[in-house]
């Protein structure tokens, strides 16, 4: 059925001028009424939203296409000639190369000092012995030597026997030299055959190392003393067992846990050097010609990815000075710049058609426009930079479905956030998989953000996504050949838990920032704790009560038709908060006999009627009442007249003998405006059926439904509702409503008998 607004009288009267006539039927003017309303800021925004999109989307690198675990369907091929680092090549020729390093070692020079040392000090030992006795008496346990060696010994106080000592000592250090036993080979990941000797001088011996002897080995440790004295005193047998003995003592640190000192000892820091210097080794390059395969048919590994980014960057450097390579992507870019102007007026008509207000509203339209730019400047230059993974990118766009959602509507945000993911899908280059993935999770946000009531909502709508999410992205990539349970399937279904918990965190600020209230901020101001509500509680409870009751009696009649039952519920308790300035000159709030009128002139007590609008107002813009519940205190009266003071001023002007003067209606009628929704036009019927139906003295069913009726019949022919879009079909159903919750709040009751009273028969009373 049309709406009554349709059916505007006065509109009509216009119309029918001869010079409206002539402008309605001339051709020119029906298409400029039609095209003026884009004409101006929409247009530009519109062509500003184009130019910013292509923008994004052309300029600056072309994003990668590829992701790590990203099945390929085709081999894939090169399009440039590229150079390329192995790195691992280089690495394993690095490694082979350090770990073909020997290990160095340096000459004992200590042990060559030790045993010398030892010598001497029992040559002295025994030369300043009386006897042999004496000796063992004073030094037998540390040296244990026989008496034919200690004679021996004993004698070198003949000069030409102590050259003959110091010379065999000097051999020692000669006869050590060609000892090959080190302490063992250190480093365990050298792969050389053979290790490096060093003398004091600092010449080197390359000794294979089957031909080294250990020092952790105590046979080849005593078969050292053997040659080395045998070799040292090879002339003078009796003093070689002594010798012997001496270079146990200095060899041998804990026979007991076979620890002995080495001939060689690792030079480690020498050793290090030798291997860092291996290390330098040129990098091991990989030649690839246009065309060759880079990749086979397969997933992309980590290895596989990388040679991918190395050849896209050689191709970001080659592409313009390449004609066949500039060519395509030229062809490319002005395909994505045509996509994206046609989606732009799509998405332009789209916006006309579900949210017109959008259109007629400059800083809305520059709002959305903003708010998609910013995604697609996110998606672009942030989550693509953070992660090789594009899954990421539905983070943002189910973040764009919820707000558009909770600022708009359901529809607007349905086709608004699939532009969105269209566009994303084209800029990224990504499979068809993706786009479905994503045009899942906007459906699934916007059906289930019907309104936000509860601080779990968000939470369950990111539930229901993320399942969404996961189970839409499996399948896309499923149908593509991967079979993969984590990986994008699981990235797609955090992103989408992410993105809605995130709308929850800034819920706030998108509020502010799109001028909107949701659910929960109206139940936040339902609170009766709020200081707006309990100055009326305390300073006006008749009003309150009135208040109270009429937004039962809203709630009901709006959800009846589709309405907002939450937004007028609410409006009701704050549409007479202007009462509160002059309580006494309103009758809910009277005691008996105590008119605050009484004495006034009907145009004075008129003023203060009419000022509680204004005062509202005002009230309501000092303690920051959502705007959108301002209409309710400004509308609920529309322009209806003021009938007490009214009659009584009628009244007044003929008992003065004004006879022939008629009291113009329009000095007592409300300002306005007329109701300009369906939630303060309910809110008006309801405010003047509570009043004249609070007034029957016997309000039985009847009385109460024609009371309704006339009311709302009388603003319908008083044209209070031809600013909104209630039909007469909403305005039927209104009625009932209303009929319904009064004859619940005046249904009838039984009298209780007094002590002397008998009881009535139940049946005989009015239920």
């Amino acid at each position: 059925m049309a709406s009554y607004g349709m059916l505007n009288l006065g509109n009509a009267r216009t119309a029918k001028s001869p010079e409206n006539r002539r402008k309605i039927t001339n051709g020119h003017g029906r298409w400029l009424g039609r095209v003026k309303p884009v004409l101006g800021w929409p247009l530009l925004i519109a062509v500003l939203f184009w130019v910013g999109a292509t923008i994004v989307m052309v300029v600056g690198d072309e994003p990668l296409p590829y992701s790590v675990g990203k099945v390929l369907k085709q081999p894939v091929l090169s399009r440039v000639t590229f150079e390329r680092i192995d790195e691992l090549a280089t690495e394993k020729a690095r490694t082979d190369a350090q770990h073909a390093v020997p290990s160095y070692y340096r000459f004992n020079t200590s042990l060559v000092e030790n045993i010398q040392t030892e010598f001497r000090e029992i040559r002295t030992a025994a030369k300043a012995a009386e006897s042999f006795e004496k000796f063992l008496e004073k030094h037998a346990g540390r040296w244990s030597i026989k008496e034919e060696a200690f004679n021996e010994l004993k004698s070198t106080a003949d000069t030409t026997v102590t050259d003959a000592y110091r010379s065999n000592l000097d051999k020692l250090e000669k006869v050590l030299l060609d000892e090959n036993m080190v302490e063992g080979i250190r480093d365990m990941r050298s792969t050389s055959d053979h290790v490096i000797l060093s003398d004091p001088n600092g010449k080197f011996r390359k000794v294979a190392t089957t031909k080294l002897n250990y020092a952790s080995n105590p046979d080849q440790v005593e078969a050292l003393g053997d040659r080395v004295a045998r070799n040292v005193f090879m002339t003078n047998r009796r003093v070689q067992p002594v010798f012997r003995m001496v270079i146990d003592k200095a060899i041998k640190i804990s026979p007991e846990n076979q620890q002995f000192r080495p001939v060689y000892v690792f030079d480690a820091a020498y050793t290090r050097a030798r291997i860092e210097e291996a290390g330098n080794v040129p990098p091991v390059k990989v030649i690839y010609a246009r065309d060759d395969q880079l990749l086979p048919k397969g997933p992309v590994t980590n290895e596989a990815l990388a040679l991918l980014k190395s050849e896209h960057e050689e191709y970001l450097k080659q592409r313009n000075n390449d004609p066949l390579l500039f060519r395509p992507w030229r062809n490319k870019r002005i395909s994505i710049s045509g996509i994206i102007l046609l989606l732009s007026i799509g998405l332009s008509i789209y916006t006309a058609k579900t949210q017109p207000n959008i259109i007629h509203r400059a800083p809305r339209a520059a709002g959305v426009a903003i708010l998609l730019l910013g995604i697609l400047l996110i998606e672009r230059f942030v989550i693509l930079r953070v992660s090789d993974s594009p899954i990421w990118c539905i983070l943002p766009v189910s973040m764009t479905a919820a707000i558009l959602a909770i600022a708009y509507s359901r529809l607007f945000a349905l086709g608004a956030a699939g532009s969105l993911a269209l566009m994303t899908s084209l800029m990224l280059g990504t499979p068809h998989g993706m786009m479905i993935s994503m045009l899942a999770v906007i459906t699934a946000t916007v059906l289930m953000l019907k309104e936000i009531r509860t601080r779990m909502k968000m939470l369950e709508v990111g539930g229901v996504a993320s399942a969404v999410a996961y189970i839409s992205t499996f399948l896309a990539n499923l149908g593509e050949g991967e079979v993969n349970f984590f990986g994008d399937p699981l990235y797609a279904a955090i992103a989408s838990m992410a993105g809605l918990s995130m709308v929850q965190v800034i819920l706030p600020l998108i509020e502010r920032a799109f001028k909107v209230t949701t659910s929960q901020t109206l139940l936040e101001w339902a609170d009766t704790s709020r200081p707006l509500l309990r100055q009326l509680i305390e300073k006006a409870p008749g009003t309150w009560q009135h208040s109270h009751l009429l937004g039962s009696m809203a709630e009901s009649a709006a959800e009846e038709i589709g309405a907002n039952g939450l937004l007028v519920r609410v409006g009701a308790y704050y549409h007479d908060i202007g009462k509160t300035c002059k309580p006494n000159y309103f009758v809910e709030n009277q005691e008996a006999r105590m008119n605050a009128h009484r004495g006034l002139a009907p145009t004075m007590s008129l003023l203060v009627i009419l000022a509680h609008v204004k005062d509202g107002l005002a009230l309501a813009r000092e303690h920051g009442l959502p705007p959108v519940l301002h209409p309710f205190i400004a509308e609920h009266h529309g322009t209806t007249l003021v009938k007490y003071f009214h009659h009584m001023a009628t009244q007044e002007a003929k008992a003065a003998g004004n006879r022939g003067r008629e009291i113009s209606d329009t000095e007592f009628r409300y300002s306005g405006p007329r109701p300009r929704s369906r939630e303060t036009a309910i809110l008006m019927l309801c405010d003047g059926v509570e009043g004249a139906v609070r007034s029957l003295s016997d309000p039985t069913a009847g009385r109460i439904e024609a009371v309704v009726h006339d009311i709302m019949m009388a603003r319908l022919m008083d044209g209070q509702f031809e600013e909104c879009d209630i039909t007469l079909s909403d305005l039927a159903r209104v009625e009932q409503s209303l009929v319904r919750s009064l004859r619940a709040i005046h249904h009838g009751r039984i009298s209780y008998p007094t002590a002397n009273e008998p009881a009535e028969p139940a049946q005989a009373k009015t239920a």
